[in-house]
């Protein structure tokens, strides 16, 4: 089955913004508040992000409630529960969230994806604008092509080039403009106002629900898994450094101790949770152990990945291995190793051992950590 071409690249962006976000923040707490001039990038995490300063660089935010104001003269990435860029900006935005809103001026193009995503009627963006959400409004201008993808659409604002449209219902009201052509992909036929003025040509192209349906289920599936993933790892690495390398450290100094190591807590485990809850006073250290096993079998898939994206950089050679470049390394060690799983047997068999030498080499730190104290 073949996913739309607009839902890939609003993966590539997703992946792209939840990577970005650790990368050395500058400000991370449970209210972060930046305000001034500032002549450097900003990068920040926490519940509640608002950059209300002039920044001469770019903007990378995540967290449950972010706000970008005043001008960016960079790029902006951003993510979280509900995003707000007001900001006029000098190049790119790529945010992602359960709600995102665009209120200012993109100097280039927009890539917005979230269950709600609005481009209001005094926003613009000079480039190109590609969205994806439930549902996605947009009520600006869009100065060259609009591609959209949700479950409603809602166009009402002016676009200078084509607009390709991807919904199950999708509405063009009476205040919208397209200056190219107009291309959708619904089950239904579009709801075109009498007085939008579309003066390129219409084209419809009907789609079975049940593909559409099921694509969109595939890469939402996707998207959340990968962001999941990505998010997790950052954490660690933003939280816990010394930790990874120190983890890192051991599976380049022990790969086979490690491998066999992760073997032996992977089988055993099971055993003991299950021999646990067949007695009596069992059952609550079998759930308590089975909690920290997965939540063992995870950070050791992770480590596994940070480990690739380290031969990576190995291979690459040259330069100080920098937190951001860790993270980068590790994300694209993810893309590539997610990829490869997708191959029959032999990708189930590399995803098995990378996560079995995170795990052997987490149990051999805590345990060297343990005998140390």
């Amino acid at each position: 089955m073949k996913v739309h071409a607009l839902m890939k690249r609003c993966l590539l962006f997703v992946l792209l913004c939840a990577a970005s976000f650790p990368l050395l923040a500058q400000e991370a707490g449970e209210a972060v508040r930046i305000q001034g001039a500032l002549t450097q990038d900003v990068y920040a995490a926490g519940g509640t992000v608002d950059v209300l300063a002039t920044v001469e660089g770019d903007v990378v935010v995540a967290g449950g409630r972010v706000s970008v104001g005043k001008r960016v003269s960079g790029d902006v990435m951003a993510a979280g529960g509900t995003v707000t860029v007001r900001a006029d900006v000098g190049d790119d935005v790529r945010v992602a969230g359960g709600d995102v809103t665009l209120s200012g001026s993109v100097g280039d193009d927009a890539i917005a994806a979230g269950g709600n995503v609005t481009l209001t009627p005094d926003a613009r963006v000079s480039g190109r604008a590609w969205f994806s959400g439930g549902r996605v409004d947009v009520g600006g201008e869009v100065g060259s092509e609009l591609k959209a993808a949700g479950g409603q659409i809602v166009l009402s604002g002016r676009v200078k080039g084509n607009a390709v449209l991807r919904g199950r219902a999708i509405r063009i009201q009476d205040s919208a403009i397209i200056d190219g052509d107009l291309v959708y992909h619904s089950r239904h036929e579009a709801e075109i106002a009498s007085g939008a003025q579309i003066r390129g040509t219409i084209t419809h192209e009907p789609v079975e629900r049940r593909v559409g349906t099921a694509a969109a289920a595939v890469a939402g599936g996707v998207i959340v898994m990968l962001l999941s993933l990505i998010v997790t790892g950052g954490a660690l690495l933003l939280m816990f450094p010394h930790f990874i390398e120190t983890a890192l450290t051991t599976v380049r100094a022990e790969p086979w101790k490690s491998l066999g190591l992760g073997l032996a807590v992977f089988a055993a485990t099971p055993v003991v949770i299950s021999v646990l809850f067949v007695t009596v006073i069992g059952w609550l250290p079998a759930l308590v152990i089975g909690a920290l096993y997965l939540i063992l079998l995870l950070v050791g898939f992770l480590t596994g990945v940070f480990y690739a994206g380290n031969l990576g950089l190995g291979w690459r050679g040259g330069g100080e291995v920098t937190r951001s470049r860790r993270l980068w390394s590790f994300v694209v060690a993810l893309l590539v190793v997610m990829l490869l799983g997708l191959v029959p047997v032999l990708g189930q068999l590399l995803l098995l051992a990378l996560m079995l030498l995170g795990v052997g080499a987490l149990t051999l730190g805590m345990n060297r950590a343990y005998q140390a104290a």
